[in-house]
């Protein structure tokens, strides 16, 4: 597959990498609903209590995705280059990265956990639910990180393949495990929703088991070559790369838990309809976050070796790809989205909320899309300074405004319209800065990188 991204046919070989990776993102969204569903059946309440806890456990989540930028533009520059020393010392050394700050992380969520939650609007009856489901996904996010870390340097590398196939395991036996841990069968306990993060951690650190032992039979993970020294160096790159990554990926689910706080006077049900809306994002931004996945790998390897004019090639198909695929979808929505919305819940409010989401927001995915491939982009060209500085404009500018105007104007249904119309304009803003740089021939990765310089200060 290196080959392949270095002088293969790039629709085809886009395809070959993006296939794998959609369906392993498709089973992390079965594995995100089957979750949501088990918890369903406890009562509005304890959906509730999941929906606050979601904003929280996507910024790990997308904390361990920054990093994975960050460490799969190093290793895909590494593997472009044929540099396998430095490929294997720069992996292990984001391993125990991931290890470090997923301790860190796990102290500080628990010490703070009550004033978290009050301060995303929380009342203080739905506390104990949201920490009986806490108390296990924190100490399981240290696992995630390192899951996430690995999974971004083997598609760094090109293979795409196997970290899909252990997505895919991992959902196959978070379903077997949700319904047993969570409503009890024999002499296991109903724990509830702490069943269902229980269910996630034990998943986890199953399939990282299995990549670290593929990890380091075939040499990518070594202690030996790596000193102290240069495992400090490395997390000191890691880090400047890794933190304007991080606050990126960051900035959208702190949006969301915005949004979500900007509903929470709607009532509880409002809430509920919310989250259930957000856990078909997985589902309905398949194709994006497979392309912000594969796109890194493509654009660095090509860039280490000088293949300047396949980056724009690449850029250009994909963002035609993401434009056709997200209005198909959108078109879909309108048709399904109540039965959709009835699997998961038999309350009226909360299948109203989770309707008026489904039709709604998923419109403003195409513009988002675009901006995320660009992001992805910049992020594989070590420009993780423009990229957040995109990604934030985008976001509070047109994004979180649009959704302040939409809320005054019409309620919760006005948010989401508004928040979606922000998408599609930030995103066409992006589209037509590009397409005016390189109508004026800067096909080289140097002018690449300047054109979106100049976006980033639009």
């Amino acid at each position: 597959m290196s080959n392949a991204i270095l002088d293969g046919p790039v629709a085809s070989t886009l395809h070959q990498l993006t296939r794998p990776m959609i369906i392993g993102i498709l089973a992390m969204m079965f594995f995100s609903l089957v979750d949501a569903w088990f918890v369903s059946l406890l009562g509005t309440t304890s959906l509730a209590a999941v929906s606050f806890a979601q904003p929280v456990t996507m910024v790990i989540s997308n904390m361990a995705i920054g990093l994975g930028i960050a460490l799969s533009a190093l290793i895909a520059r590494a593997a472009g280059a044929g540099d396998t020393l430095t490929l294997r010392r720069t992996l292990t050394s984001g391993l125990m990265l991931s290890f470090a700050l997923g301790a860190l992380l796990w102290f500080v969520g628990v010490i703070k956990h009550d004033a978290l939650f009050e301060a995303m609007g929380a009342n203080v009856e739905l506390l104990p639910e949201i920490w009986a489901y806490m108390m296990y996904w924190w100490p399981g996010s240290v696992l995630l990180l390192a899951l996430m870390m690995q999974n971004a340097s083997l598609r760094a590398m090109g293979n795409t393949k196997f970290p899909s196939l252990m997505m895919l395991a991992a959902s196959i036996m978070n379903a077997m495990l949700d319904p047993l841990l969570i409503f009890g069968w024999g002499p296991i306990p109903a724990m509830g929703i702490g069943g269902a993060s229980l269910a996630s951690g034990v998943c986890w650190a199953i399939v990282l088991g299995v990549i670290m032992q593929q990890q380091i039979r075939h040499g990518y993970v070594s202690f030996v070559e790596l000193t102290l020294k240069q495992m400090l160096a490395l997390w000191r790159r890691l880090l400047e790369l890794g933190i304007p990554a991080m606050i990126t990926n960051l900035l959208v689910p702190v949006a969301g838990a915005i949004l979500l706080s900007m509903i929470a006077n709607s009532g509880e049900a409002s809430v509920a309809g919310f989250g259930v809306g957000m856990r078909f994002d997985s589902l309905l931004l398949s194709l994006v976050l497979a392309l912000t996945a594969t796109l890194p790998a493509f654009v660095a390897q090509n860039h280490a070796v000088g293949n300047d004019d396949r980056i724009w090639l690449v850029m250009n198909y994909s963002l035609r790809l993401v434009v056709i695929v997200q209005l198909s979808i959108g078109a879909v929505l309108w048709l399904v989205a109540e039965p959709l919305a009835r699997f998961f819940s038999d309350d009226a409010d909360v299948v109203h909320i989770t309707v008026m989401y489904l039709h709604w927001l998923p419109l403003g995915y195409i513009g988002m899309g675009v901006v995320l491939c660009v992001n992805a982009a910049l992020n594989s060209l070590q420009k993780t300074i423009i990229s957040m500085v995109l990604n934030t404009v985008r976001l509070f500018a047109f994004y979180v405004l649009g959704a302040v105007i939409g809320l005054q104007l019409d309620g919760v249904r006005g948010l989401l319209i508004g928040a979606a119309m922000g998408n599609l304009l930030a995103g066409g803003i992006v589209w037509w800065l590009m397409h005016r740089m390189q109508s004026r021939g800067e096909l080289s990765v140097g002018s690449f990188q300047l054109s979106l310089d100049r976006i980033s200060r639009h």
